[in-house]
């Protein structure tokens, strides 16, 4: 049988064994049993405990944190889990963080995080008209280009690849213009031209850590599991990247390789 034991859990994640068990018991996870009837997590429980933890460290108290789950588990759809949840805790509340939004666990109510979208009303006059100034000199380098990208992304998406690529007219081998262009071309399903800048960015560049977990994310999109696993090894400094590994190890039935890459995410965030 797969999976990890309690006492697996409870080193992994610094929890306590009896905390586990009674978070298994409120019907928030779905572990195997064994012959014992003993609990064996799934990565996907492991992913739930673990936010189950940092709430708890967060202060919030352990009955609001099996209430909060439960009722953020109940409003789900069927093909969503508690494992693709940005969790967190807040003065005491437990929260659902996306985009630009942060919404009550317990009564779904959606708060407005105003920071991002008032700087990027403030910012949006001067990156165009930066990019403007931009289009009638000729003595911008490719880092000015690049950095005018970042900018335009913040506030005029749409414009930023045009600043990028120019980037790469300039300099061929600016692997950040390189990555940052793969990136928009994939969330755009472009993932062949995408695949195409971060092999760039990786040549121009082999420790861009930043290209390799992208493409890392590109190759498992593609169900190109072998490659994503390889490529994701090259950002090994990058924590996320052993959290990836970890569930691809697991998905291939490697359970010592994935325990491994989840202990090394685990020191990597820790430090």
């Amino acid at each position: 049988m797969k999976g990890y034991s309690t006492r697996d859990v409870a080193e992994l994640l610094e929890l306590e064994e009896a905390t586990i068990r009674e978070i298994a018991r409120t019907g928030i996870l779905d572990p195997e049993r064994t012959q014992g009837n003993r609990y064996r997590f799934s990565f996907q429980d492991i992913v739930i405990l673990r936010t189950a933890k940092e709430l708890l460290d967060a202060g919030v108290r352990k009955a609001r944190v099996n209430q909060s789950l439960m009722q953020l588990k109940a409003r789900l759809p069927t093909e969503r889990s508690l494992s693709s949840m940005r969790i967190a805790g807040d003065g005491g509340e437990v929260v659902i963080r996306q985009d630009d939004h942060v919404y009550s666990a317990e009564s779904g109510q959606i708060h407005f995080n105003f920071s991002v979208s008032d700087l990027a009303g403030t910012v949006a006059p001067l990156a165009r008209q930066a990019a403007e100034q931009a289009e009638e000199s000729d003595q911008l380098s490719s880092d000015d280009w690049f950095d005018l990208g970042v900018d335009l992304e913040a506030v005029s998406p749409e414009d930023a690849p045009a600043a990028y690529l120019r980037a790469l007219d300039i300099d061929p081998e600016h692997s950040d213009a390189h990555v940052n262009i793969g990136r928009l071309l994939q969330e755009a399903g472009e993932y062949q031209a995408a695949e195409e800048h971060y092999q760039l960015a990786l040549q121009a560049e082999p420790d861009n850590i930043l290209a390799a977990f992208n493409l890392g994310t590109l190759l498992e999109d593609l169900g190109r599991i072998q490659d994503a696993i390889d490529t994701y090894k090259l950002a090994s400094s990058f924590a996320d990247a052993h959290y990836n590994l970890s569930r691809l190890y697991e998905l291939v039935g490697q359970h010592a390789e994935a325990l491994k890459h989840l202990k090394a995410y685990r020191n990597l965030i820790d430090n």
